[in-house]
């Protein structure tokens, strides 16, 4: 167990230590922020995604109960919380539904990606992968039109909700995860020359995203309604991951590394595309900055404590 401490779940929180640390420092200035990411999220981690894919062989990987497992989990909570807000904390159709939203979305390209490539490996990394094939897609999708729908009756909320789609589709991230799968089907083979710039960023995305998660993190503090960030951090840290581990093992009965993977990616803090949906219908954007910095302050105890638990495999 010390030896998955210090060699495996240790390096990857210590990045994130210090990211923050650089940036108090100013060594990584907050304005420089946007450009670490926009070189991350671009380049480093879909040339990383985009390789572990085609190296695997995802005909043999890739099945429907990872899909069930999560998002059914994922979706009792969202309606948890959006009803618990709606009734308990009295808010508005769409601040409720992008309350639930910061209480589902999980930070699973900054960290769940580094986290489980250092633990689990490429086995790790490809349900993983498929579950974040639909994530944003499925998670946004739904709380825009939500939103939209509450504020509406103008008729005009699908074009919205089809920009948006859109708008996900156009995600280097998910391109380079269509663009894997695709290799991987068809066998299709990088040459020598660009499968080796792939892996060095291959090294190099991991580290910045978790850079990243650690520079967010300064300068945050609580602010806005905290009942209602509590509610979404209660729900993400410890009911999702409950709900995602009870369907994926008594209904789907999901082999173990594969239930470990969706309950870890379950357990994942809040991320930022909650943020972008805040403030793009200036709603929650308080709540919603206050339940992505507790929710990623309490997964640095409760992701090596779950890891722990269960084992590297």
């Amino acid at each position: 167990m010390l030896d998955l401490i210090v060699g495996k779940v240790g390096p990857v929180f210590l990045t994130i230590l210090c990211g923050f640390l650089l940036t108090y420092v100013k060594v990584i200035k907050r304005e420089g922020i946007p450009f670490l990411a926009k070189i991350a999220m671009n380049a480093f981690i879909p040339a990383m995604l985009f390789q572990t894919l085609a190296q695997s062989d995802i005909s043999a990987h890739f099945d429907l109960r990872l899909w069930g497992s999560y998002y059914s989990g994922v979706l009792v909570n969202f309606a948890l919380i959006f009803f618990i807000a709606r009734i308990w904390l009295r808010a508005k159709t769409d601040e409720a539904a992008v309350t639930a939203m910061g209480g589902v979305f999980s930070n699973i390209v900054l960290l769940g990606i580094p986290l489980v490539q250092a633990v689990y490996g490429a086995d790790g990394l490809v349900p993983l992968l498929i579950v974040l094939a639909i994530h944003p897609l499925t998670l946004m999708g739904m709380t825009i039109m939500i939103v939209e729908g509450s504020r509406g009756g103008d008729g005009h909320w699908i074009p919205k909700v089809l920009r948006s789609v859109l708008r996900v589709a156009k995600n280097p991230i998910i391109i380079a995860i269509v663009l894997g799968v695709l290799a991987s089907l068809f066998e299709i083979r990088m040459p020598e020359m660009v499968d080796g710039t792939l892996e060095r960023f291959k090294i190099a995305g991991p580290t910045v995203a978790l850079l990243l998660v650690g520079a967010g993190l300064y300068g945050q503090s609580v602010r806005g309604n905290l009942s209602a960030s509590l509610l979404c951090t209660c729900g993400k840290m410890f009911v999702q991951p409950l709900l995602v581990f009870a369907i994926g093992h008594f209904v789907f009965d999901l082999p173990p590394l594969w239930l470990m993977i969706v309950t870890l990616v379950a357990a994942l803090p809040s991320g930022a595309n909650v943020a972008i949906v805040a403030g793009s219908y200036n709603v929650c954007i308080d709540r919603t900055s206050t339940t992505i910095l507790l929710t990623t302050i309490i997964s640095m105890l409760t992701l090596p404590l779950l890891i722990l638990y269960v084992g590297p495999h």
